[in-house]
């Protein structure tokens, strides 16, 4: 990455980085607002790249379904998911019959996994943000202040892999997904993300164990890296180098927030069990 695009991308994250920070820690309908226009514009792009694989996605009815699984997580309904996963299912094979496309299972089949793979991930964040903390012990700030924390820690992880990968990276991690990405760019990014967890704790998350803020900065740090490189599968698979150019300097939203796609499941199950129990 040249200095000129590095300079882009540093100043886009300044610009946007704060203006979510912000968001989750309001929470309710703002964030839950801006969680779903990321849901629907990485969903657009996941859509969009499959079409280089001869696929037709049914764009408009898996986005429908999206902002809706999105609303559920938010409202603290996620029971119904299976409900909304099923009726997807129902219309986009009903649908198939009268649209004389190609390759009918792939089109019903990456309806669906975009609601799996991007729709209940992201609408997982404003649900971490309206778990019943004050119930648990916590204050209600706790939850904005833990979505802070995923952010924090999946950002200065993709940071520090990338800048100590580029200084120090000598051993290839994965080169047949990400040819650029090194096993010590790796190992620096997870430091730095447990890391980031430890400061977190003592400054603005100390009413919850360290423990549990290193648990899910160790989350973040580890699964977020892994995410980022399932992206990049699907991307070189589909041939593209982005998934759009939305966002100068980073790609597009699903290239912004496709470390969050595994790592945030997984974070919310753990607060789920462990912390929020």
């Amino acid at each position: 990455m040249g200095f000129e695009k590095l300079g882009i991308r540093a100043l886009v994250t300044f610009l946007l980085g704060p203006l979510i920070l912000l968001s989750a820690w309001v929470g309710g309908l703002v964030f839950f607002a801006v969680a779903t226009i990321v849901v629907v514009l990485a969903l657009h792009e996941f859509y969009e790249i499959s079409t280089n694989k001869g696929v037709s996605a049914q764009k408009w009815l898996g986005l429908a379904a999206a902002m809706y699984a999105a609303y559920l997580l938010y409202a603290g309904l996620s029971q119904h998911i299976w409900l909304v996963l099923t009726v997807l299912l129902l219309l986009s094979v009903s649908v198939e019959l009268f649209r004389n496309v190609d390759n009918p299972i792939l089109n019903v089949s990456v309806t669906l996994a975009g609601i799996l793979y991007i729709a209940i991930p992201i609408g997982l964040l404003p649900a971490i943000r309206q778990l019943p903390w004050s119930g648990a012990g916590f204050r209600d700030e706790t939850g904005g202040a833990m979505v802070i924390l995923i952010f924090l820690c999946i950002w200065i992880c993709d940071s520090a892999a990338y800048i100590m990968g580029s200084r120090f990276g000598k051993h290839k991690l994965f080169p047949r997904v990400s040819p650029n990405k090194s096993v010590e760019g790796t190992a620096f990014g997870f430091l730095f993300a447990v890391l980031t967890a430890f400061i977190s704790q003592v400054t603005f998350l100390q009413e919850v164990t360290l423990l549990h803020v290193l648990a899910v900065g160790a989350i973040c740090g580890s699964f977020g890296q892994m995410s980022d490189l399932i992206e990049s599968l699907f991307k070189r698979d589909a041939g593209v180098k982005d998934a759009s150019n939305l966002i100068p300097g980073h790609g597009g939203v699903l290239d912004r927030f496709d470390s969050e796609i595994v790592a945030v499941p997984l974070v919310y199950f753990y607060l789920v069990y462990f912390v929020v129990a």
